[in-house]
């Protein structure tokens, strides 16, 4: 039962961050003005596979 909490609480955890960082960064103006750009979104891919990353290696 603790490890599935684990687990359940990793996945919010990771979502949150994910979720948190990606609303941060298209949100924020870079000057250029055009909203979100590629980049932004390959930096959130980035982000979101080392926060999965540490995810599967911390808890499963």
């Amino acid at each position: 039962m603790a490890g599935a909490l684990n687990i359940v609480y990793g996945v919010i955890v990771a979502v949150v961050a994910i979720g948190g960082y990606a609303y941060v960064l298209t949100q924020s103006d870079d000057g250029t003005g055009k909203e979100t750009r590629w980049s932004d979104w390959g930096t959130i891919a980035a982000v979101a596979l080392f926060v999965v990353g540490l995810l599967w290696t911390t808890v499963l």
